[in-house]
């Protein structure tokens, strides 16, 4: 069932005055609690509520990632949307709404709710932040999506996308609009004080993530019916959740021999060691990616990713050199790359060192915190 609650950042007071260099801010995200979602764009908006100077009310809208959002219940659950932004609106005080947005049908109608209370009923300012989605790179064909699209983009008074690629594309369907293209960033501040990585005798393939189909976790499984040959010189870790998470380890089982171990959904120093303790980060995401937090995530400590060349992956990845990327979510792509890494093909050192820098200098979240702040200040 959809949870939705509020949540104010009380730094000053209650509902006093907040000093002109700064704004009241209403942010919205699924649950930012890592125990319910590993979603990367509440790991980005829990980033951005604790380093960044403004104040923020923030709105859960979104579903556990244990919970099977198409269906009846959900979408009557939407409806409470409506005394939820009401309540807030009239009773908190606040300048701007930063609405977090993924482009994929049942968001786009929650959202595009919340937007059309917030600004045609209240007059608010609004800033869409785009995290991926299949709409984003695909046009919808469905009157309804793309009338509720084209509204909201156009009404917006800023718009984050996450590349200069994005970019391009949205204001080749919208218009030239007040874009702004914010790459993702993380914190990487619970990484000092970790010990040097820890080498192992067999290579360590890590998936890290919401389990759900669009990850292309069934791709994973069905690459390793080409690598059994492997399967005493690799092992496989899970970290995270989804309602998916059944069938997929029931896939795994159908490998016998394999070596794969499920440990739950991790966060701060726990999903840091379990990043820096692996050697190859596996995302080969069928559509409906933006910037992957826990790519570049893995990136930071120094990880090989690969990954799948869709959306914004591709300003980032510079393949064979800062990660690895595939044409396409193809279970034998991914088992080629796989077995050329096991193999000794690449040198993973050489990658990871790059991925790290790469991170650093492009993706720290204090940079990322300072646009924004600009970009709050302006409106």
């Amino acid at each position: 069932m959809t949870r939705l609650l509020l949540r104010y950042k009380n730094f000053n007071g209650g509902n006093q005055p907040v000093p002109m260099d700064k704004r009241r801010i209403l942010i919205t995200s699924p649950s930012l609690n890592v125990a319910e979602n590993v979603s990367g764009i509440s790991s980005l908006v829990a980033d951005i509520i604790n380093f960044s100077k403004n104040k923020f009310v923030h709105l859960q809208l979104g579903s556990k990632d244990k919970t099977k959002q198409k269906n009846l219940r959900w979408a009557f659950n939407q409806l409470s949307v409506l005394s939820h932004i009401l309540y807030t609106t009239v009773f908190k005080r606040y300048d701007i709404v930063h609405l977090n947005v993924g482009l994929e049908k049942p968001s786009i109608i929650r959202d595009s709710m919340v937007f059309f209370i917030v600004k045609g009923l209240f007059g608010k300012k609004v800033i869409l932040h785009i995290h991926g989605g299949y709409f984003l790179m695909n046009e919808a064909k469905s009157k309804l999506i793309a009338y509720l699209l084209k509204k909201i983009f156009t009404k917006a008074e800023a718009i984050v996308v996450l590349s200069d690629l994005e970019k391009q594309v949205l204001e080749k369907r919208y218009g030239n609009l007040s874009f702004h293209a914010f790459p993702n960033a993380v914190d990487t501040s619970s990484m000092n004080g970790l010990s040097k990585r820890r080498v192992s005798d067999k290579l360590r393939f890590i998936f890290m993530g919401r389990i759900h189909t669009s990850k292309g976790i069934y791709t994973i499984s069905e690459s390793l019916q080409y690598l059994s040959k492997y399967f005493d010189r690799f092992t496989l870790n899970i970290y995270g959740a989804g309602f998916e998470l059944e069938e997929w380890i029931a896939s795994l089982e159908t490998h016998k021999g394999l070596q794969y171990t499920y440990y739950g959904v991790v966060g701060g120093k726990d999903k840091w060691d379990a990043l820096n303790n692996s050697d190859v980060f596996l995302l080969p995401s069928l559509h409906s990616e933006g910037m992957p937090i826990a790519m570049i995530e893995a990136m930071a400590a120094g990880c090989v990713v690969i990954v799948t060349d869709v959306a914004s992956i591709k300003s980032v990845i510079d393949n064979n050199f800062n990660g690895i990327l595939l044409s396409e979510s193809s279970p034998e792509q991914l088992a080629k790359k796989m077995e050329e890494i096991i193999l000794g093909k690449y040198n993973l050192k050489f990658i990871g060192n790059n991925a790290r820098q790469y991170v650093k200098d492009n993706l720290s979240i204090p940079t990322y915190i300072g646009k924004l702040d600009e970009l709050y200040l302006g409106m």
